[in-house]
C-alpha cells in the first residue's frame, strides 16, 4: 500500500481546509493518507523546513508527500505532490511575500515531481512564473458539494437579497461591487446587498457615504449546513473579484439554481464559462448594469439558472479526488501523469 503523508494543518472552513477534506473522503482503497502532525502555523516561512523534518522521521519506501496548499518540502528522499490554487501572493500580497516566492518557493516548486494547479488559468500562470516543464503540471478542477444541488430550503430572511459568499482581501473588489450596488436600481427595489461575516468599519464606511447604510446587511458567521440555504434565498449572486484561481462561490451558486455575477479576469471565466453574467470589475458601471439586468430580466435569471445547473455538474469532488490520486500514485511510481490541461 502507497502511503501519502500530508500537511493537515490547514483549518477547516477556508477553501484550501476544504479541499484538504473533499481530497480525504474519496482516498483509494490501496492507499493510505498519514497526517504529518507539524506543528507551527502552515503559513510560517519555515514551513518546507517543517515539513522535511516531520518527513525524514520516517521511511520513504512506498511513500509520497502531497500539500493540499501550496507549501513545498525541502528536496529529499520522497518524491512530492503540491497543490497550487494561484498566484495572489505575487500580485496583491506585500512586496516580501513575492520576495519570498520567487526566491524560496519556485526553486523548490521546481524540485517537486508534480504540481496541481485548480484551474487551466493558474496552471498556465504557473508554468510562465516558474518555467516548469508542462508534463509535470496538471490541472484537476474544484468540485461542489451535493448539498447544494439537494437543498430546497431558503435562509430566513425578511428581505430580497444579492449574496456576496467570501472573505475581505482587497482584490475581493467589495468596495466597487458596493459603490455598484449604491448605483444600481436594487435600493430603489428594496433589494439589500448581503455579505457573509460581520461588519467592519471599512465596509460600513463606504456604505454610509454612499447613502446605502441600512442596505448593506451582514449575515454573520454562516455554519456550513447553513450555506445553501443562504445560497437558495439569493436572487443573485455577486462574485466580481479581481483575481481568483478559481473561484467555488460560482459553482456553489450555479448548483443552488442562482444566477451569477462575475468578472472577465483570470480563472472566473473559464469556470463560469456562458452561465454567468460577465463583467469588467474594475468597471463600477459595468457591475452595476449586471445588478441591474439580474434583478430585472426574469427570463435572464430563467437562462442561467438552466445553464448553470449544467455547468456545476462538470465540476465533482468524487472526479476530483480520483485525478488528484492519479497524479499522486503515479509521481510515487515516477511515472507521468494523465493530466495536463483540464480535463473537461
Amino acid at each position: 500500500m502507497l502511503t501519502v503523508f500530508s500537511d493537515s494543518r490547514w483549518p477547516e472552513k477556508t477553501g484550501i481546509g476544504n479541499v484538504l477534506a473533499a481530497m480525504k473522503m474519496y482516498v483509494p482503497n490501496d492507499l493510505s493518507v498519514v497526517d504529518l502532525e507539524i506543528p507551527g502555523s502552515v503559513g510560517s516561512p519555515m514551513s518546507p523546513l517543517a515539513i522535511s523534518r516531520a518527513l525524514n522521521t520516517y521511511d520513504a519506501q512506498d511513500s509520497v508527500f502531497w500539500s493540499a496548499g501550496f507549501v513545498p518540502p525541502l528536496p529529499g528522499r520522497f518524491p512530492s505532490v503540491v497543490t497550487v490554487h494561484d498566484l495572489t501572493h505575487l500580485h496583491f500580497y506585500s512586496r516580501k511575500h513575492a520576495l519570498y516566492y520567487n526566491w524560496v518557493y519556485k526553486p523548490l516548486y521546481r524540485r517537486c515531481t508534480q504540481i496541481v494547479c485548480v484551474s487551466d488559468y493558474t496552471r498556465r500562470e504557473f508554468l510562465e512564473w516558474s518555467g516548469i516543464s508542462p508534463d509535470r503540471v496538471s490541472t484537476v478542477y474544484n468540485g461542489v458539494t451535493p448539498e447544494f444541488y439537494a437543498n430546497e430550503a431558503t435562509y430566513p430572511c425578511e428581505f430580497p437579497y444579492v449574496l456576496y459568499p467570501g472573505n475581505r482581501r482587497t482584490y475581493k473588489n467589495l468596495d466597487r461591487l458596493i459603490k455598484a450596488y449604491a448605483a444600481s436600481r436594487l435600493p430603489k427595489k428594496g433589494i439589500r446587498l448581503g455579505l457573509t461575516g460581520h461588519p467592519d468599519s471599512a465596509l460600513t464606511g463606504l456604505a454610509g457615504r454612499l447613502g446605502i447604510q441600512d442596505l448593506l446587511h451582514f449575515f454573520g458567521w454562516v455554519e456550513d449546513e447553513e450555506l445553501p440555504a443562504l445560497y437558495r434565498g439569493a436572487l443573485a449572486v455577486a462574485f466580481v473579484s479581481l483575481y481568483e484561481g478559481f473561484g467555488l462561490p460560482i459553482i456553489e451558486a450555479m448548483a443552488s439554481r442562482v444566477p451569477v455575477l462575475t468578472s472577465n479576469v483570470s480563472a472566473m471565466p473559464e469556470v463560469a464559462q456562458d452561465a454567468a453574467v460577465i463583467v469588467d470589475p474594475y468597471d463600477v458601471s459595468a457591475i452595476t448594469k449586471g445588478l441591474d439586468r439580474l434583478a430585472e430580466e426574469a427570463s435572464l435569471r430563467d437562462d442561467l439558472v438552466a445553464r448553470g445547473m449544467t455547468r456545476a455538474r462538470a465540476f465533482d469532488w468524487r472526479r476530483s479526488a480520483d485525478q488528484l490520486w492519479d497524479v499522486v500514485e503515479r509521481a510515487a511510481k515516477g511515472k507521468t501523469p494523465a493530466y495536463g490541461s483540464a480535463m473537461q
